[in-house]
């Protein structure tokens, strides 16, 4: 027979593990057409799929509990059962605090909009992908969930130091964290396409190493000394994602990120052996470069000129490195890549997959020049709304009229809200797809609490 205590854990844990289900269901409830998230419904289905994964070992533990067996083996069996149901929450958590703030009335119509860009940034390249038979092995997750953090710049969820449970490769959707003062520019949102480029490169099976090969033959050949060939190496990463950017929505993307770099000297200038980022100073010549490829060259000129006004000539830091930028962004631009292999074996390059047509920047530059009249632009790509959006703010606050800005900011997120597709975002994931999360999910359970960042509660000795 049961002790009481024992039954009574045994219905707790019935209650929780119930409990997990029915907020599961509320979540799906809302992304019903017409509600709150309905245009987060592939992420919230890829979510939901992932989490109920997790919730059928939850509940086959709690109905192997035997409150009337031996005590020692269920009072084991329950232990392992509340970690588990720590883990769930523990993720869940992550990605409820993101979802939630759709909820707030002042948060609603900036989050929308950032889940446009995302959106569009990510299916462009997917789509294209789709089109070339580029299909990676665990397929394409949803498009990048949108949250709001309290830090200096836009990151692709998550970094090195955050728990290891929670990595980039280990969620079922990719997560991009945008700091929450960016909501006060809808041109800001052109940084979202740089943290696309990172999702990406993971999704399409590490861009980043495939390019590896190539841009060491190319070192080699051009005989780059081994100082600068392990920078350009640790760096690859970084400009890949910058160079989508680029590609994505064009030169004004240049332009945010200069904003964005605009610091003191000392960070501007300073190399580090730690940083996956190029210094500053250097990371503006090379997006300045893809922008003179693509046919920009005044724009990119006038750039480095307003650049080197502020921070001075390259110098001798700085020069051996411009001199390999060419080379260097040539070779991530068009090596054909074993993670961009089409079904007929054949290998595309970065610029298969994201061409920039000089139309792109003609319907850019019309949109511009409709935002800075005060018109709202129409028929073009939620993207390169953004990206007018920037060319707009440069234009005025070149001319002095920083006092027209409010009602920029108030025409551009008219016009994005204005081209949002259909309420519904994306379909249900495929069966690749679930495949990789059903092996997401099982991973994440044979994973120890410390793994994010959790521990049970120890006793203290006594003093």
């Amino acid at each position: 027979m049961a002790v009481p205590e024992l039954r009574a854990k045994h219905q707790i844990l019935l209650r929780q593990t119930a409990l997990i289900s029915a907020e599961l269901d509320a979540w799906v409830a809302w992304t019903a057409a017409g509600s709150t998230l309905a245009r987060n419904f592939s992420q919230i289905e890829a979510l939901d799929y992932f989490m109920r994964r997790l919730c059928q070992s939850n509940e086959r533990s709690v109905s192997a509990l035997d409150p009337a067996g031996n005590a020692d083996v269920f009072l084991d069996n329950t232990l392992g059962l509340t970690a588990n149901l720590i883990k769930f929450h523990a993720v869940w958590e992550f990605f409820r605090d993101r979802l939630e703030l759709r909820f707030v009335p002042l948060f609603q119509q900036s989050l929308l909009m950032a889940d446009l860009v995302s959106y569009d940034c990510y299916r462009t390249i997917t789509d294209r992908a789709e089109a070339l038979q580029i299909i990676p092995v665990q397929g394409f997750r949803g498009y990048p969930l949108i949250g709001l953090v309290t830090q200096f710049s836009p990151a692709t969820w998550p970094r090195g130091w955050r728990p290891p449970a929670l990595q980039n490769h280990c969620l079922p959707v990719p997560v991009i964290d945008l700091p929450w003062d960016h909501l006060a520019n809808p041109w800001e949102l052109l940084t979202i396409a740089h943290e696309v480029g990172h999702d990406v490169d993971e999704d399409l099976g590490d861009l980043t190493q495939a390019l590896q090969p190539a841009i060491t033959d190319q070192m080699n050949r051009a005989k780059i000394p081994a100082a600068r060939f392990v920078q350009w190496q640790k760096w690859t990463s970084e400009i890949l994602a910058d160079l989508v950017g680029v590609l994505l929505v064009g030169p004004a993307f240049v332009g945010a990120l200069a904003g964005l770099l605009t610091l003191p000297r000392h960070y501007v200038r300073q190399i580090s052996d730690d940083d996956e980022h190029p210094p500053p100073y250097l990371r503006v010549f090379i997006n300045t470069a893809l922008a003179r490829r693509l046919g920009l060259a005044q724009y990119a000129a006038d750039l480095e000129r307003g650049w080197q006004a502020i921070y001075g000539e390259p110098g001798p830091n700085f020069s051996p490195y411009l001199a390999d930028i060419e080379p260097v962004i040539s070779t991530i631009l068009e090596a054909p890549l074993t993670a961009l292999r089409d079904q007929s074996g054949r290998e595309h390059s970065l610029s298969d997959l994201i061409p920039f047509k000089p139309e792109y920047q003609e319907g850019i530059q019309d949109a511009t020049a409709k935002l800075v009249a005060g018109g709202l632009p129409a028929g073009l790509p939620i993207r390169h709304v953004v990206s007018a959006s920037q060319l707009a703010f440069e234009h005025m606050v070149g001319g002095g009229n920083g006092g027209g800005l409010e009602g920029l900011a108030r025409r551009t997120r008219q016009a994005i809200v204005g081209l949002a597709p259909e309420p519904q975002l994306g379909g249900p994931a495929s069966q690749r797809v679930q495949r990789h999360l059903d092996d997401l999910a099982d991973r994440l359970l044979e994973r120890p609490l410390e793994d994010l960042g959790l521990h049970f509660p120890v006793a203290k000795e006594g003093r």
